[in-house]
């Protein structure tokens, strides 16, 4: 499979945050880039730009190693993005969603026209719940609405069959 700068790019988003972008695309074809010189050509604290690169590391989309400045005494790291991670980490994502869907899935069928809203959107709540709260919304006072949940079903079933394609 190969990967786009477009897939790199929303799946470190969905991952690890917008504010990563900049680095990645400076870092996602080069190898063993000093994290000086990364701030440097993204134009912020090299703090900032340690911060974002040890998020990404957490996720194993980079790797790095450690060299000691002789003049200084410091230690300076040398970073290199991991592409062949990202199709696993893609993989892994694309599991999580269907896994997640599955489950409410399972939970909008098990409960078909259990669902009880507010009028003003502020809460929606299964049978049990609604009933602790005498079928009022908890956060305004109005009457709950029995809601028909057959349009969620077939929402989540159209993204778990785009998802599972």
């Amino acid at each position: 499979m190969r990967i786009t700068t477009k897939a790199i790019i929303e799946t470190v988003t969905e991952l690890v945050g917008q504010d990563v972008v900049p680095l990645v695309k400076y870092i996602k074809d080069k190898k063993n880039i000093s994290e000086f010189k990364i701030a440097e050509k993204i134009d912020q604290e090299v703090n900032q730009t340690r911060n974002q690169l040890y998020r990404l590391h957490g996720h194993h989309l980079v790797t790095y190693h450690r060299k000691k400045d002789r003049q200084k005494g410091w230690y300076i790291s040398y970073w290199t993005f991991n592409k062949k991670r990202v199709t696993h980490v893609i993989e892994r994502i694309k599991q999580t969603k269907i896994e997640k869907l599955k489950q409410r899935l399972a939970k909008e069928t098990k409960n078909h026209n259990s669902f009880y809203i507010c009028p003003k959107f502020c809460v929606r709540l299964n049978f049990d719940i609604a009933t602790d709260f005498e079928f009022r919304c908890p956060e305004c006072g109005e009457m709950l609405k029995q809601q028909d949940n057959s349009k969620t079903i077939d929402h989540l079933k159209k993204q778990l069959k785009k998802l599972e394609a």
